[in-house]
């Protein structure tokens, strides 16, 4: 029996010499985790500067492709061709056009007026609504022009009755700044001429 006690004994010395040397690592591994912890390097700001950007000129016609001037015969005294070349049949469209820019623009527009291999449009007369063809830009939204056409002597007994494709209009853009230099550049040639 004195022989189990001191197997009991040593068994229990064994075991609190590896239980308190294992303690000891857990501690040491936290202490080191915690000192290496506090010693890491933070981040900090040294130097702030801005970022630019080149902003090209940016132009955009909403649902172009679903754009069309339908053209109505109406009576030839509604329109506005000189009255010499107003013949019979006569006819008138409008489209609004809805256009956004970044910049201040001014509009053209020009009529393709070869539909089928055919002119079937002799006197043609394409115009903005009350002479607006200039866009603010700059703001985002949508601005909206109004498109108009009117046609005297169309050519139809040309095609079949139904709907006839007889052209295509084409909208050209130019900033605004762009316009004012040519215009001061042509008065600017006028007096360069005159010394």
């Amino acid at each position: 029996m004195k022989n189990a006690y001191r197997v009991i004994l040593i068994g229990l010395a064994v075991f609190g010499v590896v239980y308190a040397s294992t303690g000891q690592e857990d501690k040491t591994k936290e202490e080191k985790k915690e000192t290496a912890e506090a010693w890491k390097y933070k981040p900090i700001d040294i130097c702030k500067f801005s970022v630019s950007m080149d902003v090209g000129h940016y132009v955009q016609v909403k649902e172009c492709n679903k754009r069309k001037i339908e053209l109505k015969q109406v009576d030839c005294e509604e329109i506005s061709i000189n009255e010499a070349n107003r013949k019979f049949p006569c006819y008138k469209g409008t489209e609004v056009i809805q256009v956004r820019t970044n910049f201040p623009a001014i509009l053209n527009a020009s009529l393709d007026k070869s539909g089928g291999n055919e002119d079937m449009l002799k006197e043609v007369n394409l115009y903005w609504e009350n002479d607006v063809n200039i866009i603010q830009g700059c703001t985002g939204d949508w601005e909206e022009l109004k498109l108009c056409l009117e046609v005297c002597n169309a050519k139809i007994y040309k095609f079949a009755p139904g709907t006839v494709e007889v052209g295509e209009i084409m909208i050209q853009v130019r900033p605004l700044d762009d316009i004012i230099e040519d215009i001061k550049d042509e008065g600017n040639g006028d007096k360069e001429s005159e010394d």
